[in-house]
């Protein structure tokens, strides 16, 4: 087998080796969220104010398997999840699992929305300003990523609606409809909140990238790319941004991962039915099975997308790929 070949795959196993041990630890605390929160998941299931027997008590314990020993509930569960078995809500006994799959891609749709937006405004912007390091144009334009970076999303949010919805009438202020029964209503409810989301995340990209491309700017191979008479446009878009783009694929693959946790308040505000919403509305019952489901998909997502980051690290830079094998 070839040598290179190996070593890519030996970084792969090891990078999934660690993906999954990172897994089974946020596991291990997600399982814990049942014995953390207060009130007691039976009581609530067969309803405090109803005053249920004792009997009633012990035979809704038995039947959610809560008169087991705690490792043996803990080793139970965590097999079931392995098979995305995540129980039933205790609102009405509907699996956890349907719940996470039906809520996940309207999640997955607004962050990935939210971060393309955020990639097309943030890079050039960053070119731009890093171009013409000193001038005008450099300082209009991190002046504008330091307000994106300053202002919260609610507020954004809020001044989004007020703008685009209220006062011209161009996009609706909240909402979801499917995209099989209306694809262009989808898209139109679905602008706002990529916006809200996606404006801080483009100044940070934009801050990121003026940083990263000044740094390659300032080299010694661009000079001599320069002094042999390359063209700039050529140096640029061949050398420069590609040395730059490690940087810049980070902080776009972190902040994909955080937008899978951090859709809260965009999903609260535009009533975007994400899983974020669901995650709050288990919280707020106490419907730890649901709770438990909709955080390990969040963390099993958050994982998988800082894996894939890595992974693409060593495609665009071999040396990474031979320092680490």
């Amino acid at each position: 087998m070839n040598a290179s070949i190996a070593g890519a795959l030996l970084l792969v196993g090891r990078k999934l080796l660690t993906a999954f041990i990172q897994l089974l630890v946020i596991a291990t605390l997600i399982f814990s969220v049942m014995y953390i929160m207060p009130g007691d998941p039976v009581l609530l299931l067969l309803g405090a104010d109803s005053n249920p027997s004792p009997e009633a008590v012990a035979s809704m314990r038995s039947q959610l398997g809560l008169d087991q020993p705690v490792m043996s509930q803990y080793f139970v569960w965590l097999w079931k999840a392995l098979h995305l078995d995540f129980g039933t809500s205790l609102a009405n006994g509907y699996p956890v699992s349907r719940y996470v799959l039906s809520n996940l891609p309207r999640t997955l749709e607004l962050a990935f929305a939210a971060i393309i937006i955020a990639t097309l405004i943030g890079v050039p912007l960053g070119i731009a300003a890093a171009l013409k390091r000193g001038s005008l144009r450099d300082t209009i334009l991190t002046s504008v990523a330091t307000i994106g970076i300053s202002v919260p999303v609610y507020i954004l949010g809020t001044m989004l609606v007020l703008f685009f919805s209220l006062k011209l009438g161009w996009l609706p202020a909240s909402g979801y409809t499917d995209i099989s029964r209306n694809a262009f209503e989808h898209f139109r409810k679905l602008t706002l909140p990529a916006l809200a989301l996606g404006f801080g995340l483009a100044a940070s990209i934009a801050r990121m990238t003026r940083s990263s491309m000044l740094e390659i700017l300032g080299r010694d191979f661009v000079r001599a790319l320069r002094a042999k008479g390359m063209s700039e446009r050529r140096i640029i878009w061949q050398h420069v941004l590609r040395n730059a783009a490690i940087p810049i694929v980070t902080i776009i693959g972190l902040q994909l991962g955080n937008l899978m946790g951090g859709t809260v308040l965009v999903e609260a505000m535009f009533n975007w039915p994400g899983l974020s919403t669901l995650l709050v509305g288990a919280v707020s019952a106490r419907n730890y099975p649901l709770v438990q489901g909709a955080m390990l998909a969040i963390a099993a997502l958050f994982i998988c997308i800082n894996l894939l980051v890595e992974l693409l690290y060593s495609l665009l830079d071999p040396r990474i790929r031979r320092k680490r094998t």
